[in-house]
């Protein structure tokens, strides 16, 4: 993996953590990090489901997929399938801000060129 990709898991992954109140360590693994998620959902489906979609809200998980997983999901499998969108949500934004900001210093070194030409 490169480290533009461990950046991008890195950020994805605190901010899950923020949104899910979990007590992670900057270096836990990504798939450490999703068995937490993981374990945060099962805990809010049984003792508050409108806490669980709040932040699924608030992290910007689509909602409509969100509701097909409910839809069409055996209940066992439910828990494991919103991790996995949660999970790819937040790498999917991580990875966005990661290219906007990459485009956005080469444009800023693009029109320090230009200045100096």
């Amino acid at each position: 993996m490169t480290s533009s990709e461990d950046d991008i898991q890195r950020s994805a992954s605190a901010i899950i953590a923020r949104a899910f109140d979990l007590d992670i360590d900057e270096q836990d693994a990504y798939q450490r990090i999703r068995e937490q998620v993981l374990n945060r959902i099962i805990e809010l489906l049984t003792r508050n489901p409108e806490k669980l979609m709040a932040i699924l809200y608030r992290i910007d998980v689509p909602e409509p997929l969100v509701s097909s997983i409910f839809a069409t999901s055996l209940p066992p499998d439910v828990p494991d399938q919103l991790a996995d969108l949660v999970m790819e949500r937040q790498l999917a934004k991580a990875r966005t801000r990661a290219e906007h900001t990459r485009a956005a210093r080469n444009e800023s070194h693009g029109d320090t060129e230009e200045l100096q030409a």
